[in-house]
């Protein structure tokens, strides 16, 4: 999987991503396996040449595919564990760049994605985000409306719940 990680920089650092979307733009982002984290774009690493990316011992932040806060700045993580092929790797990866792109220009026009990250990485955090992605994604290959309707449910219900339960955590 190492092998990705210099084409996934070549991909990232040539692709235009405003294909993708209108003033995207590459934030820091991350790809991990059991043991290391290989950070890119990061601005506390950027002035490390001639690497293409930092080196780091794994810890608790990175856990899934997601946008978290690191050292303060939005990065995108990847588990490259989880993934045998190049092409869904890259397509995970960007699509959390997106979030982090959200993140820096403080886009409201699509639903908070980027809030997750302010909740502490906790079991229950990750544990409530697996089962609101299960039922998204039961959702969307159903096609039985009443059941979709059902699938959407329990994902809000889930995505409140979660939201709920952080808030109370933070007003302590």
């Amino acid at each position: 999987m190492n092998h990705f990680l210099n084409q996934i920089a070549k991909d990232l650092t040539n692709t235009n991503l405003e294909r993708y979307w209108p003033n995207f733009e590459l934030v820091a982002y991350a790809l991990y396996d059991e043991n290391s984290v290989f950070l890119f774009n990061h601005p506390r690493y950027n002035n490390i040449p001639p690497k293409l990316y930092e080196i780091l011992k794994r810890d608790e932040q990175f856990v899934g595919n997601t946008l978290i806060l690191f050292d303060g700045y939005p990065t995108a993580i990847a588990d490259m564990e989880l993934y045998d092929d190049y092409e869904g790797l890259f397509s995970i990866l960007v699509h959390e760049l997106f979030h982090g792109n959200q993140y820096v220009k403080g886009e409201k026009r699509f639903p908070d994605e980027t809030l997750g990250i302010t909740y502490p990485l906790t079991k229950e955090n990750v544990e409530i985000r697996n089962r609101e992605r299960k039922n998204l994604y039961n959702a969307l290959l159903e096609t039985d409306i009443s059941k979709k309707k059902k699938y959407l449910k329990k994902f809000i219900g889930l995505r409140e719940k979660k939201g709920r339960r952080n808030k109370r955590a933070s007003n302590i």
